[in-house]
């Protein structure tokens, strides 16, 4: 199999899966971050703390096949603050997911070289392709298995989360906050959502 050149970068948590080393249609594993990448993943994700993660992965890849699909499955236990009192709130999270993955030299499946022809040739807005037919690429034959379970937490993740009892009104005022705030950090992108808004009346 050709290898990409590209190299694989330090993240947070990683854990390495060579896919040259499946001697089987599918393997199975658990993995899990030591106390030092827990603080680290907690300061990437904006928590206070990752108590626990955990996450089941199976990684399937047949003959004949060029992309190597995962499934899997995370629990994690984490602590945020709430958004509206700033006090300690624990969260257990349980969720899947997917993903496939492929060398970038070997696969391109049909359906994206279509998607990348009919784009060639203009014919307005396309559908974004499903992943199985853009596999993300495998980097010098490797998956960072660490690092696809840390994006799909953050995915996972309440971006208002707030202690019981807190008044639906009083998260409501928070998040408006928020979004004013980021009005301001980014007047143009603002000044944009304005003018769409104004030409889509027109119309």
């Amino acid at each position: 199999m050709a290898r990409a050149s590209n190299k694989i970068l330090e993240t947070e948590w990683s854990v390495l899966f060579d896919v040259e080393e499946m001697n089987r249609a599918e393997v199975t594993m658990t993995i899990s971050p030591d106390d030092a990448a827990r603080a680290r993943l907690a300061q990437r994700l904006g928590v206070m703390a990752v108590e626990a993660l955990e996450a089941d992965i199976r990684v399937s890849h047949h003959g004949g096949e060029v992309s190597y699909y995962l499934q899997g499955r995370i629990r994690a236990d984490i602590t945020q603050e709430c958004v509206v009192t700033l006090e300690p709130i624990q969260s257990h999270i349980e969720d899947d997911f997917e993903a496939w993955f492929a060398d970038p030299e070997a696969a391109v499946s049909i359906a994206k070289a279509r998607h990348e022809k009919l784009n060639e040739k203009g014919h307005g807005e396309l559908p974004i392709l499903e992943e199985k037919d853009d596999p993300e690429a495998l980097i010098d034959g490797k998956i960072d298995l660490g690092e696809l379970v840390t994006q799909y937490l953050s995915l996972s993740i309440n971006p208002y989360p707030h202690a019981e009892g807190v008044e639906y009104q009083e998260l409501q005022a928070k998040m408006a906050v928020d979004e004013g705030a980021d009005l301001v950090k980014n007047p143009f992108a603002a000044l944009k959502d304005w003018k769409d808004k104004l030409s889509g009346s027109e119309n």
